[in-house]
């Protein structure tokens, strides 16, 4: 990696990618492919889809992987943890796998961090960005930048303006954020048309606000694979409130389960829930989001499919938030 002038700090909850398309604005070059190509070392697509993998050996040469100091390794776990999605998807890998994506020497392990269905997550492919967040850190910062937080698979809304629905591109071209070499920094005017992108955006509803807690949840929860909790039991939460219908219907399994499920799909088209996915048809949704491989094959599940069963429960009173703490 080459050795730049400068190197700007990470800002709030700024994207690890976001920092260096904002270096790529300030630093004067006669070719911005050869500056990405010095940082990156590669033509690389700057997209949130597996940005943890594909930063961990960038984030082990600018913080001192070879050093095994508790602080090194606090300082690799903060950058990954706050700055990209693996601060979300840490939850889903076991203490050894969450261990080997802080190790930049484990090249051999890269299928341990293999996610299921994460090419059918819709954000995995494009930025999304607040309006209202983009004129605050203008405001604040000089600067508009990419947020971690909107970038969560479960994120619909802003973090911290609820009733702002996230901008993924323009309604009125069709042109998506999707590299940040193209567009370092978020705008709300489309660089194509010039449309205002933050018109006419979709209302979300209770259940995507319902999503966007969890996701958020995790993702700032503090556990870290120093300490690691003794039994991580999050693939285990759905199967918990499932348990618990059971046990308040006090009915056959089968018949219950029926229900749930009809209540679910029902749940599922009225609020939309497929937006969330590229898929060709319901009935690869219906893969996707199957309660009984949850329950029974936990791990090779998207992340995604636990967290808006999850939010169904707490729909209909099944679910106790505070689990989360104890599960994460």
């Amino acid at each position: 990696m080459a050795t730049m002038h400068f190197f700007l700090p990470l800002l709030p909850d700024e994207h690890y990618y976001s920092r260096i398309a904002r270096m790529a604005v300030l630093t004067p070059t006669k070719s911005i492919t050869d500056f990405y190509h010095a940082w990156l070392g590669m033509n690389r697509v700057l997209s949130p889809l597996k940005d943890y993998e594909a930063i961990r050996y960038d984030v082990a040469a600018t913080t001192h992987a070879n050093a095994k100091t508790t602080a090194q390794t606090t300082a690799r776990e903060n950058v990954l943890y706050r700055h990209t999605s693996a601060g979300f998807y840490r939850h889903f890998l076991n203490v050894e796998q969450q261990r080997a994506l802080l190790d930049v020497a484990s090249k051999d392990k890269r299928k341990a961090f293999f996610i299921p269905w994460l090419t059918k997550v819709r954000h995995a492919h494009c930025w999304q960005s607040c309006p209202q967040c983009i004129e605050g850190d203008i405001s604040n910062y000089g600067t508009s930048y990419w947020h971690v937080a909107h970038q969560l698979p479960t994120a619909t809304t802003c973090h911290k303006h609820s009733s702002q629905t996230l901008m993924t591109g323009c309604n009125h071209c069709g042109w998506q954020q999707t590299d940040l070499r193209e567009t370092p920094l978020p705008d709300i005017t489309c660089p194509e048309c010039e449309h205002d992108m933050s018109e006419n955006l979709p209302v979300a509803n209770a259940a995507n606000a319902a999503i966007q807690k969890i996701g958020l949840a995790l993702h700032l929860s503090s556990v870290t694979s120093q300490r690691p909790p003794h039994k991580p039991q999050i693939h285990r939460l759905v199967e918990y409130a499932f348990g618990d219908t059971i046990r308040d219907r006090q009915q056959a399994y089968w018949k219950t389960k029926g229900q749930v499920e009809h209540a679910f799909w029902d749940w599922v088209w009225e609020n939309r829930i497929d937006s969330y996915f590229i898929v060709n048809s319901d009935e690869e949704l219906q893969n996707i989001l199957c309660l009984e491989p949850i329950m029974n094959t936990p791990t090779k599940v998207t992340p995604l499919a636990h967290i808006i069963w999850l939010a169904f429960f707490h729909h209909i009173g099944q679910f106790d938030h505070a689990r989360l703490s104890s599960a994460s």
